[in-house]
């Protein structure tokens, strides 16, 4: 979880860039070419684990904890290793900034919705829109070049994810709130990876840790005063929670995809958003006995061959 070490400077200004990494290149550890798959797979548990979490806990008392306890687990092995802290409160700042965006407007945004009766295919397939909304701005904000072949992979790539979700895709008992923010999740998960990118590339995820589920601990907080009765049903059913929601959410997964930014560039890294709803079918296939028909398996296909074409280099066949 701790990423690269290298003494790179803290990249604080609008006009600097990430260094732009090409990719996992031959002589790569094992853990990083394994890295995209798995990410899709921890991330693809957030779904259910998220939704099966709600019949405990409200939306942002949930974040509250979460954003906690992911503190204290990493403060706790602070002592038995060496940080690289941001070298001025500048640097700190673009941290919280992502941090708020990512961990406290993104994911409440998801988390209100599905607490909202908002269904997971519907909610899947909206967030899934995050990858073409990537593809349009990373040209302005990161100067990133999206080739022919690669817009081709990112419209594959929806096309299959909405053939995956068509069979779960219900309106169900959604509010007019829970349509509101989902609207928004996928905009505010582009607007946190790419300030993210840009601002972030060469923090140390332990002190990235720290700061930004301090600053979405606060925030979820203070929302959940507001917003919330703060009811808590302690069991084993929502212990179980929130320790894969740390664990292999935040800790695993989260810092899997900030490696995944520092190396290579953004809009690559955003088609594997793609792979993750279809994943969550197939895991519930495995574990629940869900349906998974051709349709799914032919849109799960398609998905992967555009996210194929989306990773290419240069665009070249």
């Amino acid at each position: 979880m701790s990423g690269p070490s290298s003494k790179a400077p803290q990249v604080s200004g609008p006009s600097s860039k990430a260094p732009q990494v090409s990719g996992p290149s031959s002589k790569a550890p094992l853990w990083i070419i394994c890295a995209p798959g798995l990410f899709v797979i921890l991330w693809a548990s957030g779904f259910p684990a998220v939704k099966y979490g709600l019949d405990y806990i409200e939306p942002f008392t949930l974040l509250a904890v979460r954003s906690a306890l992911n503190v204290l687990v990493v403060a706790a092995i602070l002592p038995f290793v060496r940080v690289r802290w941001p070298q001025n409160w500048r640097a700190v700042g673009h941290i919280a900034v992502a941090g708020f965006l990512l961990q406290f407007a993104y994911l409440g945004a998801m988390f209100v919705a599905l607490g909202e009766g908002i269904s997971q295919g519907l909610a899947a397939l909206i967030a899934g829109m995050q990858p073409l909304i990537t593809a349009m701005l990373v040209g302005r904000w990161l100067g990133e070049r999206i080739t022919p072949i690669q817009w081709a992979g990112f419209l594959l790539g929806f096309g299959g994810l909405a053939a995956v979700m068509s069979e779960r895709i219900t309106i169900g008992t959604g509010s007019a709130l829970g349509f509101s923010v989902i609207a928004l999740t996928p905009f505010l998960i582009t607007a946190g990876s790419l300030y993210q990118k840009r601002y972030c590339a060469n923090m140390d995820l332990r002190a990235g840790m720290i700061i930004q589920h301090t600053v979405a601990a606060f925030a979820c907080f203070a929302t959940s005063l507001a917003l919330e009765t703060r009811e808590i049903q302690w069991g084993f059913e929502l212990s179980f929670t929130l320790a894969w929601l740390v664990l292999f959410l935040s800790i695993a997964a989260t810092n899997l995809y900030y490696i995944m930014l520092r190396r290579g560039e953004a809009a690559r890294v955003s088609g594997l958003f793609y792979l993750t709803p279809p994943t969550a079918v197939v895991l519930g296939y495995l574990t629940y006995g869900e349906t998974f028909g051709l349709i799914a398996i032919g849109g799960f296909v398609v998905a992967a061959t555009g996210v194929a074409l989306i990773s290419r280099r240069g665009g070249n066949i």
